[in-house]
């Protein structure tokens, strides 16, 4: 997302150079034309310009608006996805109880219903150690050029390239994502590995929306049969929220008040299936873009416009053709870029929704909450943009 206070023309131009130049170029032969050659027949009467100026005008101003929609819709979406993680957070450490060894079951797939799953079988199992030092480090995956351009992703099995590709060192990214130190005693280890679930999903979301591996970056939020399990599914933020949900279910199991057990039931899963529902609208706006009509008739359109404006001013303008239709051509040419640009937010592209840094925000939140003294950094801005 940009956000800062003046654009960068490199990125002006990387949307608007190449057809504004083609236009003036164009306007340049015609005023030669008409000028030193005497073809008065490249003059065209102008009240056709002037009434197709005023169409595309409108189908821009709609196009645009309802690109804006999405564009906004995707930020609420993720705001929400901020707030119900907080909210997670908090009822899973507020509300669940701790561990009773006296009536603690080993859940298995007949306690459960049927669970056939790999995933979830590592979700009713006895846990192991919960994370590991070893390969922590993940990246926040806002990897760019100045301009904005994804950059070619590092090899295989270097996290410290991927960090060093957005400009910052591996100190600077707060200690090694994973390493549980200073642990809170009234916080459980069931407690502890859902909200490092939780931490895993939105970076797991943030990953599925712009079609990238979520495994390398949730590495650092599950014991290591449960990222083994995730490399069979195809859907990885649904699988975390099922696995999840399975999880809480194991711990019901240590509740001996029944009521207790339904009030716990409602509240978790009321708060899962807000996280589904953020899910599936991300999913909705990623998957469904504007119908394509409205993008060719105004890209034939704007191009048409623009060919026809030289025409019909230059035998009121003269020299002055080209200037003037260069300020026009960048007009419509930028609005026509802009709505096509921001009416896909998940497209890890300069104006899209900042995902990366929301998700370190509710790193950084849940961490806090967890009472872990040493935290990642925020997310900063580089040259005016927020990824």
């Amino acid at each position: 997302m940009i956000v800062g206070r003046r654009l960068s023309w490199r990125i002006i131009l990387r949307y608007t150079g190449r057809p504004v130049a083609l236009h003036v170029l164009f306007a340049l032969v015609v005023v030669l034309g008409y000028k030193m050659f005497s073809a008065r027949w490249l003059s065209v009467p102008a009240l056709p310009v002037t009434l197709l100026a005023a169409a595309l005008g409108v189908l821009l101003g709609f196009r645009n608006n309802s690109a804006y929609d999405r564009w906004w819709e995707a930020r609420t979406l993720w705001g929400g996805v901020v707030n119900w993680s907080r909210s997670f957070a908090r009822q899973v450490l507020t509300l669940l109880p701790r561990p009773n060894p006296a009536r603690e079951l080993p859940l298995t797939g007949e306690a459960l219903g049927t669970v056939s799953s790999r995933l979830l079988r590592t979700a009713v199992d006895s846990p192991s150690p919960l994370l590991t030092a070893q390969g922590t480090r993940a990246s926040d995956g806002a990897v760019r050029d100045r301009s904005g351009r994804a950059r070619m992703p590092p090899r295989e099995g270097a996290p410290s390239d991927k960090v060093a590709a957005v400009g910052t060192m591996p100190e600077a990214q707060g200690e090694p994502r994973g390493v549980i130190t200073d642990m809170v005693e009234d916080i459980t280890e069931d407690a502890r590995e859902l909200v490092y679930a939780q931490m895993g999903f939105v970076n797991a979301l943030r990953c599925h929306l712009r079609r990238q591996d979520p495994l390398p970056e949730i590495v650092a939020f599950f014991r290591p049969a449960v990222i083994e399990a995730l490399r069979e599914e195809q859907n990885v933020p649904s699988a975390i929220l099922l696995w999840m949900a399975t999880r809480v279910r194991r711990i019901y199991g240590q509740v001996s008040d029944a009521q207790k057990v339904v009030f716990l039931h409602v509240t978790l899963d009321k708060t899962l299936s807000e996280l589904t529902n953020l899910l599936g609208a991300c999913e909705r706006i990623k998957n469904t873009p504007l119908p394509r009509q409205y993008d060719s008739l105004l890209f034939a359109m704007t191009r048409a416009y623009l060919v026809l404006l030289p025409l019909g001013v230059v035998e009121d303008l003269g020299w002055l053709t080209p200037p003037v239709t260069a300020i026009i051509a960048f007009l419509f040419v930028g609005l026509d870029e802009v709505g096509r640009d921001i009416e896909t937010p998940f497209e890890d592209d300069v104006s899209d929704t900042p995902m990366t840094a929301l998700c370190r925000t509710i790193e950084i939140n849940l961490r806090q909450m967890l009472g872990e003294p040493r935290l990642p950094q925020p997310v900063q801005p580089q040259k005016g943009l927020l990824y």
